[in-house]
């Protein structure tokens, strides 16, 4: 599986190897390294949601921003809740893998926001929440293992419903489609 965002052979090597690793993973691995990925993904959310207040966007926008953030950390709480039924009396596991979902950094937020770059943001964020459901719908129908395969096809259905969000709330203020869903 290949993607076409990532332009560098430096790039799409790190992809690969991010895909090998996760590809890799047991279940419980898996759980642990998608639970840390969406705090994260909620931290950045967050930090989205008051730039945009402080700039004053549209309120939509600032609501979606809140929304994903509130999404993203109760993914990660039933995420530890599967964990703990799972394994319960373990403690949750340590991944060192990167993130399957490039963040931005908060440097880089500041810049965009700042700039009023709403178009290029939600077209990021749509953008990487499409690469996890491709990715993770591509590790599904890699792997012999039913349970591993379940969490994976659960996970994508997450990615997927966050870039459906993101998808509607850029066609109501912009009017139109991506390009590339259009191809």
């Amino acid at each position: 599986m290949e993607n076409q965002r990532f332009k560098t052979e430096k790039e799409k090597s790190k992809f690969k190897r991010i895909l090998e690793g996760i590809l890799k993973l047991d279940t419980k691995e898996l759980l642990a390294y998608w639970m840390n990925q969406e705090i994260e993904e909620a931290e950045m959310y967050y930090q989205l949601y008051t730039m945009s207040k402080e700039v004053n966007w549209d309120e939509q926008v600032s609501e979606l921003f809140l929304n994903m953030y509130k999404e993203c950390l109760e993914h990660a709480e039933t995420l530890l809740r599967l964990y703990r039924t799972m394994y319960p009396g373990e403690e949750v596991v340590k991944v060192d893998l990167p993130a399957l979902e490039v963040e931005l950094s908060e440097e880089q937020l500041k810049d965009l926001v700042y700039r009023g770059r709403l178009r290029e943001i939600l077209e990021y964020l749509m953008g990487t929440e499409k690469i996890a459901h491709d990715v993770y719908e591509y590790l599904a129908k890699q792997t012999t293992d039913e349970e591993v395969k379940a969490t994976l096809i659960w996970l994508a259905d997450i990615e997927n419903g966050h870039y459906e969000k993101l998808r509607k709330l850029y066609v109501k203020l912009f009017g139109e489609s991506l390009e590339e869903e259009e191809e």
